[in-house]
């Protein structure tokens, strides 16, 4: 699967199981929720914004796409977001690494040979690294990882999330 492949595989409706743990106070917690992921148009607002914002040609992103989400709750309170994935290849003929933009910062992506996105995202105090792959094309796992420190010193974790995520409605064509 190529980065073409796999980002494409994005889009859609995905029910969320999430299982965190938080290192510094030794508990966790288990969360459901509900993901879309919609591609955008390369003349989208929010696009150019993002790219304005950090000096892309928005002609140089690959499959940018929005994700907004909310978590499924008995209570009225249910927290909900949304974010902007916008990867700019390094290179165009071998787009397996590159950039990948958000409204919170800037990261480094990378298609592993064993089909796993690598995503490492420095922000002032903490790197966050996460993982994507997929079981089938209906069924992608995560880990996101938020470590204290740089990717330049020992590093300590702070905490580990996992997430099985099950498509339940595809990308319209």
């Amino acid at each position: 699967m190529d980065i073409h492949q796999f980002l494409e595989l994005f889009v859609g409706r995905w029910r969320s199981q999430r299982s965190d743990h938080q290192f510094s106070k030794g508990n966790g917690s288990d969360t459901r929720s509900v993901i879309e992921i919609t591609a955008l148009n390369v003349d989208d607002p929010e696009l150019m914004a993002i790219c304005q914002k950090y000096d892309i040609d928005p002609n140089t992103v690959m499959h940018p796409m929005k994700m907004s989400w909310e978590e499924e709750s008995l209570s009225s309170n249910k927290p909900k977001g949304n974010a902007l994935i916008v990867p700019v290849p390094n290179n165009l003929d071998s787009p397996q690494k590159g950039l990948m933009l958000t409204k919170q910062g800037k990261g480094v992506y990378e298609l592993g040979a064993d089909e796993a996105l690598t995503i490492h995202t420095v922000t002032a105090q903490n790197v966050i690294e996460e993982r994507i792959w997929y079981g089938n094309p209906n069924l992608r796992f995560r880990v996101a990882t938020l470590l204290q420190g740089d990717l330049a010193s020992d590093r300590c974790v702070q905490s580990s999330k996992f997430y099985s995520e099950i498509r339940s409605i595809p990308p319209k064509a």
